[in-house]
This record gives C-alpha cells, structure tokens and sequence, in this order.
C-alpha cells in the first residue's frame, strides 16, 4: 500500500450513519433468521409426527431456508437496480415484522408444517434485503475502505449466527417441559413462558425495522428496469450478464466456492465430532463455535489487512492456508470406536479445535477480498442484478456441497470419515488456489 493510499485510508470515514444503520440491520437480521430456524428444530425434532425421524426437520429447515435465495434472485435483483435500496430494505424489514408474527402463532398452535413455511418467507425476505444491502455498501462508505467495512460486516454477521443459534437453544430449554430423565416432553416445545420467545423475535424484529429507517436515502441506480415477468428468462439473462464480465465471474465463482466448501466444512464439523473424535453433541457444537469465531477473526484481520485497498493477493495466500489446515485436520488423531465418549479436554478434541480455528480465519481472508471486489467493480446501474447472479451461484453453490458431503460419507458410496472429508476439501481446493494464482498473485 502506497502511502498516499494509507493517507488516504486514514481520512475517508469508515463510520458513517450509512454504514453503522448497515451493520445493525444486518446484525439483526442474521440473528433473527438463525433464532428462529434453531428454535424451531428442536421444537420439530420432538413432535408427534416428526420426531420419529429427528433429521428430516433439520434438512427441511435448510431447504425451506436456502430454496428462496434461487427462486427469488431474478426479483431481488431488480427491486435493488429499479428502486431506491433503502427502500427494499426497509420493505424487507417490514415483511419480516409481519412473518415473524405468523411464525409466533405456528409455534404456539404446534404446526411444524406452517413453521416451516414462515422459515421460507423468512428466506425470502432476506433474499430481497440481500442484495439490496451489499449493492449500498459502496455507497455508504469509501472505496478506499471497502474492503475494512466487508471484514467488520462478516464479522457481525457470523457473530449474529452465534448469537442467533444459542438463543435458540436456550430459549428451547427455557419454554419448554422435561421429564424426570432431563428429556423433552412430546409436543411441548416452547409452550411453558411462550412469551420469552415471542418477546424475543419481535423486539428483534422490530428494532432491525427501526435501524434501516437511518439508512440514507440512495438514487434507484436503473429506475427503467423491467419487470421480470419471465423470472426463468431473467435469471438466465442476469447470469449471461456476468459471465459475460470476466473478471466479476471469476470472482463470482471463487466466493462461491468459498461458500460452497464453508457448507461442506461446517456439516462436516458436527460429523467429525461425533463420529471421529467421539464426542457430545454438545462438544460438536463447540467446535462449530470454534471455526465460526475464526472466520469472524479472519474477517476482521482481512480488513484490517486491506485497509485503503482491495487486496485480491491475499487470495491465493489464504488458499494455501486453507490447504495446509485441511490437511492437517485430516491427520487428527482419531478415536477408536468402542472406547469411552471422547473427552473435551484430549489431545484430538484440542487439536481439532485450534486446527478449526485457523481453517476458518484463512476462509475468511480468501473471502473478503473477493467480495469487496465485487462491490466496487461491478456497473453501478447493474449492481443488484450482478449481486443477485452472484447470490444464485453461491447458493447453488451450498446446495450443491451439502449433496457433495451426503455422497461423500454415504456408506454406500464412498464411505469417508470425517478425518477424509478435511483431505478432500485440501485436495479441491489446490485447483482454486492454482487459478487464483495465476488471476491475482500481484493484485
């Protein structure tokens, strides 16, 4: 970084009223969409007629969350070119004020059927408030901190998923009726104190509401945008617009990646816990904590990092990182089947965890400066439709992995453990690396 750029950096102010009403909108919603999904599962997983196959509610939470993201792209893309983004915004707020109460009155009449239908159009309102929110971003703060700002917003956001999913539990075991062995009685999910989680999902509903009223006022960037009325046809023209830009597809398809392998890292990371290292539920999702906390370092040290500047050479960097640490998780010590339930505080549980650590901090410093770039390259007056291309991809990107991982450790198939999944999420990635390389060693 030259030193007119840190000059520069140092200036330009990265706390604006803009961004600041971002970061807090953001915050909120990611936190209400994982308070919700993570109540309702273990609400799912013991009712009459679900609890029987204890899985299927968390799959069908995944697919009800994600299918919005592919459907709804060619529409969330235009509302965020054809009107004012602050405005999609806060209608997003709105819808999501309205959704979270009907999901109040499906927890409280036991409908996991209707519950899963409010998780969809919980999807779809942040799939409209999606892009809509990356497309401001360089209009709320500096270019020359693009790149800062993208770190702080990751970083946030997987703090929000941390706090949304604890949330979730806790108020689980607090509204909800055990038996004399500590188990959760049939049908009684979150029916004693309701109104802790009612309280819950809407005050943070409603203040995510009030914090994307001080979004500033944007220009529509394309105001005579078409309505999509063809949404198979807009999607396709939506994606033949990026792939016709080089340079924003190969950056497009290298966060997706990202994305795609953070799905296949984080289902592997329960799996490995409990079926190779031999612990706990509980201590599995430790280790989801763990490697959540190193993307959100890895956020920060990115923007840190690339503070006045957009850094693509740190991508090929944290891809080699990303090797290594896959790789060495790969070599954890396992735990025989038969012995004890695996300890906490044994050698392969603490080697897992530091190695989950820095797997994550390297995820996230190959990933933010692809996605600062991105912001700042893409056309101005197409910034939503490129956005939403990019969303499609990196959720059919997600989608793709999670079949990806069912394959992979699929007994009848390829069989792996846990310890083979860490080796071949190092071996896919070295093509990444290669032509990341080769795009963006000097960038």
């Amino acid at each position: 970084m030259s030193k007119g750029q840190k000059n520069q950096a140092k200036t330009e102010k990265l706390w604006t009223r803009g961004f600041i009403a971002l970061l807090l909108t953001q915050f909120l919603v990611a936190f209400n969409d994982n308070l919700f999904r993570w109540l309702i599962i273990p609400i799912g997983k013991h009712t009459s007629g679900w609890s029987e196959n204890p899985t299927r509610i968390i799959t069908l939470g995944g697919i009800c969350f994600l299918v919005p993201f592919l459907v709804f792209t060619p529409y969330a893309g235009y509302c965020s070119d054809r009107f004012s983004r602050n405005r999609v915004i806060v209608g997003a707020k709105i819808a999501e004020v309205i959704v979270i109460l009907f999901g109040i009155l499906a927890i409280n009449i036991h409908s996991v059927s209707m519950m899963l239908v409010v998780l969809f159009f919980l999807g779809a309102q942040s799939a409209f408030f999606s892009p809509a929110k990356y497309s401001s971003l360089p209009m709320a703060v500096p270019e020359s901190r693009i790149a800062e700002a993208n770190g702080l917003y990751s970083a946030t956001t997987l703090a929000a998923c941390i706090g949304g999913q604890f949330l979730g539990g806790f108020l689980f075991d607090h509204t909800t009726r055990f038996n004399e062995l500590n188990q959760p009685i049939l049908d009684s999910g979150g029916s004693v104190r309701w109104h802790l989680w009612a309280g819950a999902l809407l005050t943070v509903a409603v203040s995510g509401l009030i914090t994307s009223l001080f979004i500033p006022r944007f220009r529509a960037a394309a105001p005579e945008t078409p309505f999509p009325w063809n949404p198979c046809r807009q999607i396709f023209h939506d994606l033949r617009f990026l792939v016709s830009h080089r340079a924003l597809f190969g950056i497009a398809m290298a966060s997706a990646f990202f994305w795609g392998m953070a799905t296949l890292a984080q289902s592997n990371t329960d799996f490995f816990g409990t079926k190779y290292l031999m612990v706990s539920q509980t201590h599995a999702m430790v280790l989801l904590v763990i490697i959540t906390v190193g993307l959100a370092i890895g956020a920060l040290l990115a923007g840190r990092i690339s503070r006045g500047q957009i850094m693509m050479s740190l991508v090929p960097k944290a891809a080699v990182f990303i090797i290594v640490f896959a790789v060495l998780l790969g070599l954890t010590p396992a735990v025989r089947t038969g012995e004890n339930m695996g300890s906490p505080l044994s050698l392969p549980y603490i080697y897992a965890a530091i190695g989950l650590f820095l797997l994550g901090t390297a995820a996230e410093m190959f990933d933010i400066p692809l996605q600062a770039s991105l912001q700042v390259r893409a056309p101005h007056e197409h910034r939503g439709r490129v956005l939403a291309a990019y969303n499609f991809f990196s959720f059919l990107s997600m989608a793709l992995f999670m079949v990806f991982f069912g394959i992979l450790t699929d007994k009848n198939s390829f069989g792996l453990n846990g310890a083979g999944v860490w080796f071949t999420i190092a071996a896919i990635t070295i093509p990444v690396w290669l032509a990341s390389r080769k795009a963006w060693r000097k960038a």
